[in-house]
């Protein structure tokens, strides 16, 4: 099993600001990847923005220089909340989550940046790689569409008059669908990893 991949450290003297995500290293294409991104600083050192920071990050085959100068599917784009307190610590953990629009290998290019064009960056992190799979994306199909097949039966049952031959009959389809979503579920939590929602 794949655990979700993190890149952290608190900050010190050495690097007085941090940037620690947490994101699964497998993702499924056009379905939602969760982020969370915990930012960390010393004191006094986001004093010097003249406008709310923002973490900013986005999957792409290549990071750029910046948020913007980066393409590709953003995954955060949030200010940070709350924002620094002048000569304080820092400390915040932001989340969000972006879908993954095609196959392959991809860095998550995260940066701390004031708002708006052209202002400065604090810090940026290029540590954390995903692999949006052909295996996981056809697994997790299988298991929405096994999960939608149970559902249906499940609303046959209950419609059905109890001790009728349909109201057996939907048991039984029941019985067996749920069999096919656990076998289902497994195969995708093989594929994907525990970090993927099934």
């Amino acid at each position: 099993m794949l655990a979700i991949a993190s890149s952290f450290a608190a900050a010190d003297s050495f690097t007085p600001i941090t940037l620690g995500i947490k994101v699964a290293p497998i993702a499924r294409r056009q379905a939602q990847l969760p982020i969370s991104v915990h930012v960390s600083a010393d004191p006094s050192v986001l004093d010097g923005a003249t406008t709310p920071l923002r973490i900013e990050v986005r999957l792409a085959a290549e990071c750029g220089a910046s948020f913007q100068t980066t393409t590709g599917p953003v995954l955060l784009n949030k200010a940070l909340d709350p924002q620094p307190a002048l000569g304080h610590a820092y400390s915040a953990t932001i989340s969000g989550s972006g879908r993954p629009s095609t196959f392959g290998s991809f860095t998550v290019c995260a940066f701390l940046q004031e708002q708006g064009d052209g202002n400065r960056m604090y810090a940026n992190d290029t540590s954390n790689q995903v692999e949006v799979s052909h295996p996981c994306t056809t697994a997790a199909g299988r298991f929405d569409a096994a999960r939608r097949a149970l559902e249906n039966a499940d609303r046959q049952r209950r419609r059905a008059r109890r001790g009728s031959a349909a109201a057996r009959r939907a048991a039984q389809l029941v019985k067996a669908r749920t069999r096919t979503l656990s076998a289902v579920r497994l195969a995708g939590t093989k594929a994907c990893g525990p970090g993927v929602a099934l």
